[in-house]
């Protein structure tokens, strides 16, 4: 084969590539909604004892929370998303082992694992996480919030009605608090690679465990040889590519926490999601196997990428074999191997394919001005949406429907066709997240979906976010539309902590600077506490000025024009 032809290779030499040309397929049910119904009814909310001195709480939130006896109280692993849920669970885990919460512990700082953490932390009881939390929290909420909140919400459907939400598959619906966000609670103590430490006589050792997050870590208990694997291991096959938007995962460092994992021979697994696994040969026996369909598909990409295969062809061509499509703990109703394969090519290739017609590819737009006249045209497109309606050829619908949206994002006729297709694919859906997000867009098409709401930022949810953080975010927010001819100098002195910067904003760009205390258009001085106080609208720049909270030089007029240039 020429080294031209060698760029593109067709579906049939991507099946080559898995051995699969020469057998029958084995034919193996795709699972539908009933298998949803099915899992939900694990996942009822209970407190379950896995041994003597530990317990789970599952059913209350998105994730578990779970309870370690010690001398004079407990420890608590992971908090869930929720200070209500949160509040349930503490009453429980005190009727259980009363007394203080002595630590908590982060398996990794996914919103489900820490905002209901205010519930339990009690003064100068530690927080164990790894060395990378503080950085992940700061990227989830202080530089891409909205933007995950977004597609999040569509992910969990948190709008949709009760009837349409069967399960999120790991855990019973998304519950998020009324009112603003908890506060963030950063970790006191943090380790690389591990660490060890005694709590109430009981020894803890936490080790790092990259997977569903770069900064996770499992938990073990030697002496009750407990396994905590936080969202390492769940009873569905794993989210190696999450729909709300994710940087890349570490899938091959997931396979060696895997790995890490096996060699304890855990008697018991308590994950974050779902229920908890007894028996050392079971355990075994589910961990390999979670290992094994990680590696299947991070190995099938690494070898089909390296044969010039691009990843439209990976996607359709690799399949997890029998032994594991079918296992328990491994069906695809939170994760999807099709994403992954996409997720772990762009984790280690990129956005681009190896076609070069995809480096400069036309706007959808563009594209369908050219496309709708070889297509017969609008009217033609749009009875060919009906029929493929009609027969059942959903994506092809939904294609099509976006050729007259890119035309015309007004057109609702082509919106109610996108809309009727994304909801038959999302009825027979059982992957919980597939579900969501095409049942929550089928109903912003129609316009029967409010938007998901935006819980309030406000001093409490702040007041530990390190100040250097927050400014930190002004470039990332500033809005080059409102700034491209503007140039100034504006310089923040906090008095309590004797520390400064200075934000630049240089024609729709911003950059944060340390260096010296250079001229300023427009200097803010004030304390830390009422910094965050004014940018979260709780205290007013003109109160703050005319009571000597704040003191502006250049103008509260500037100041407030400022505050205008930098988005939600």
């Amino acid at each position: 084969m020429s080294k031209r032809k060698n760029l593109f290779v067709p579906l049939a030499a991507a099946c080559a590539a898995l051995s699969c040309e020469s057998k029958a397929p084995v034919a193996i049910p795709v699972p539908g909604p009933e298998a949803l119904v099915a899992q939900q009814a694990k996942l009822g909310k209970r407190v379950e004892k896995v041994t003597d001195g530990v317990h789970v709480a599952i059913g209350y939130a998105l994730a578990n929370s779970i309870m370690v006896a010690v001398d004079g109280g407990k420890v608590v692993v992971d908090t869930t998303e929720s200070v209500e849920a949160a509040a349930e669970i503490r009453r429980e885990f005190d009727r259980l082992a009363p007394g203080p919460v002595k630590a908590i512990i982060y398996t990794h700082t996914h919103p489900d694992h820490i905002l209901g953490a205010s519930v339990f932390h009690e003064a100068g009881a530690p927080i164990w996480a790894h060395a990378r939390a503080r950085q992940e929290m700061n990227d989830q909420f202080a530089s891409l919030g909205p933007a995950l909140r977004t597609r999040g919400a569509r992910q969990f459907g948190e709008t949709l009605p009760p009837e349409a939400r069967i399960s999120n598959a790991i855990g019973p619906s998304i519950r998020l608090d009324r009112g603003p966000v908890p506060p963030l609670l950063y970790p006191t103590n943090t380790f690389d690679d591990k660490a060890a430490f005694a709590i109430g006589g009981v020894r803890f050792e936490v080790f790092a465990a990259p997977g569903e997050t770069h900064d996770h870590i499992f938990v073990w208990l030697p002496e009750k040889k407990i396994l905590f694997p936080g969202d390492d291991v769940y009873a569905a096959f794993p989210n190696l590519y999450s729909t709300r938007g994710v940087p890349p995962r570490p899938v091959r460092g997931w396979i060696a926490s895997l790995d890490r994992m096996r060699a304890l021979d855990a008697e018991h697994l308590v994950p974050s999601h779902a229920w908890p696994l007894s028996g050392t040969e079971k355990i075994r026996e589910t961990l390999t196997a979670y290992r094994d369909a990680i590696a299947f598909v991070h190995d099938s990409v690494i070898r089909m990428a390296n044969e010039g295969i691009g990843p439209d062809d990976m996607a359709a061509a690799i399949v997890l074999p029998p032994h594991l499509r079918t296992h328990p703990w491994l069906r695809e109703l939170y994760g999807k191997v099709s994403w992954s394969v996409r997720g772990i090519y762009d984790g280690y290739l990129g956005w681009f394919d190896g076609n070069p017609t995809n480096l400069e590819p036309l706007h959808p737009k563009a594209r369908a001005v050219r496309l709708a006249p070889l297509l017969g045209g609008r009217e033609n497109i749009a009875r060919e949406i009906e029929s493929a309606i009609a027969r059942g050829d959903l994506q092809w619908t939904a294609e099509l429907a976006d050729v007259l949206l890119a035309l015309d994002p007004a057109d609702q006729a082509a919106a109610r066709g996108k809309a009727a297709a994304l909801r038959k694919m999302g009825e027979k859906e059982a992957n919980a997240n597939a579900r969501s997000y095409l049942l929550t867009s089928a109903m912003e098409l129609e316009g029967a979906s409010r938007a998901a709401p935006r819980p309030a930022i406000t001093f409490d949810t702040i007041k530990n976010v390190p100040i250097e953080v927050i400014i930190g975010s002004f470039p990332e927010r500033l809005r080059p539309e409102r700034t491209a001819d503007v140039t100034m100098a504006i310089r923040f002195e906090f008095s309590d902590s004797d520390r400064g910067c200075t934000f630049l904003i240089r024609r729709g760009v911003g950059e944060v600077s340390t260096d010296g205390r250079p001229s300023a258009d427009l200097t803010l001085k004030t304390t830390e506490g009422d910094f965050k106080r004014l940018i979260t609208g709780e205290l007013n720049p003109l109160t703050a000025a005319t009571t000597g909270r704040a003191k502006v030089e250049g103008g509260i007029a500037a100041f407030a024009r400022f505050l205008s240039y930098l988005s939600r």
